[in-house]
């Protein structure tokens, strides 16, 4: 039996990791921890977890954890994460990882240091096409990809203006970390994760300082009316080997309706997300192959893969280090919007 402990109470924590733990039969939630005490021991209530504790450090000292999942706004994942790391606990942290380069590079010090798995919370590499489409790519199916649009657009999709995540301090950073973090991690994982070079990027606060463009989720924030973030991003991402993605994410924006996707590029054949589909050449004639997908629930690969990593001592799909790149990415957008022209990643 495996003890792990939760930090952090929010969203994420019960609809993703506590129900992914609980499917796995020799897994055992001891512990919650997250500073509303009061919301950690409803969810401890909810799922039957034994004991509550206000501050992490205290749990880690008190609980007998293999591992742990970090469920807590951004700007705690490092302090947290490293931690755990060096009290002998294996982590797997929600992206995106840490709200600067300086914190991940520690983060992942920290994993090698101690030997203990440091897992990002990448769940889209776990949906089932996905991960058939990985391994479709890895066979050379459809050649070498050389281009990747990846998407992730909301019409009114701004979780929760006043909350931490609009406020930079605590987030880093708007939709670019918090979804486009997936999109990116996406496409790059399935181009086979080239290393980037240059970057140009742009972001924009139209929605959020008006205090329009909220989701169905985190209304309502009392006292801390800050939206220093951006409520749309894009980026060109151009890599060593003249590969390109391009990525473009919203939290609120004049479309017709939510969408996210990406369009992947092969000399031999391509493929998108929604609906999965694969396009080919077969005998000199165009082929569209649809690709039926399974019903499962979100978040079940990622969890049962962390749990597995830790039982067979072997590597994460979504490492520290590959946490680490998809940060300078993210992060030298940012930069190159601030000054006005491409940016060089070292």
């Amino acid at each position: 039996m495996l003890n792990v402990g939760i930090v952090g109470a929010g969203g994420i924590a019960k609809f993703l990791h506590i129900p992914g733990y609980k499917r796995i039969p020799d897994v055992f939630i001891s512990a919650i921890s997250d500073s509303d005490e009061e919301r950690a021991k409803s969810l401890a209530k909810e799922f039957n977890i034994p004991r509550v504790y206000k501050n992490y450090e205290e749990m880690f000292d008190n609980e007998d954890l293999t591992a742990i999942s970090i469920c807590t706004p951004n700007y705690l994942h490092a302090p947290i994460a490293i931690s755990a790391l060096n009290k002998g606990i294996h982590v797997l942290c929600e992206k995106p990882m840490a709200i600067s380069i300086e914190e991940a590079e520690e983060m992942v010090k920290a994993s090698k240091r101690t030997g203990k798995i440091l897992m990002i919370g990448q769940n889209q590499r776990f949906r089932p096409f996905n991960s058939f489409l990985k391994k479709i790519i890895e066979k050379g199916e459809l050649g070498e990809i050389y281009y990747a649009r990846g998407y992730y657009l909301r019409r009114k999709g701004i979780p929760g203006i006043g909350t931490w995540f609009t406020n930079k301090e605590f987030s880093g950073g708007g939709a670019i970390l918090d979804i486009g973090v997936h999109i990116l991690d996406l496409v790059w994982w399935l181009m086979e994760m080239p290393k980037p070079k240059y970057i140009l990027g742009n972001t924009y606060a139209i929605f959020g300082p008006k205090g329009i463009g909220e989701g169905g989720w985190n209304k309502g924030a009392k006292g801390m009316p800050i939206f220093d973030v951006e409520d749309f991003g894009v980026g060109l991402i151009k890599f060593e080997n003249g590969k390109i993605i391009t990525l473009e994410v919203s939290w609120a924006s004049h479309i017709e309706k939510d969408e996210g996707n990406f369009l992947i590029l092969g000399t031999l054949g391509g493929a998108q997300l929604n609906p999965p589909k694969i396009f080919k050449d077969i005998d000199g004639n165009p082929v569209n192959i649809e690709i039926p997908e399974k019903n499962y629930e979100w978040g079940e690969g990622e969890i049962e893969h962390f749990i597995e990593c830790i039982k067979e001592n072997k590597e994460p799909i979504v490492t520290g280090e590959h946490g680490l790149i998809v940060m300078k990415m993210l992060l030298a957008i940012y930069k190159s919007a601030e000054i006005g022209k491409a940016v060089e990643i070292d």
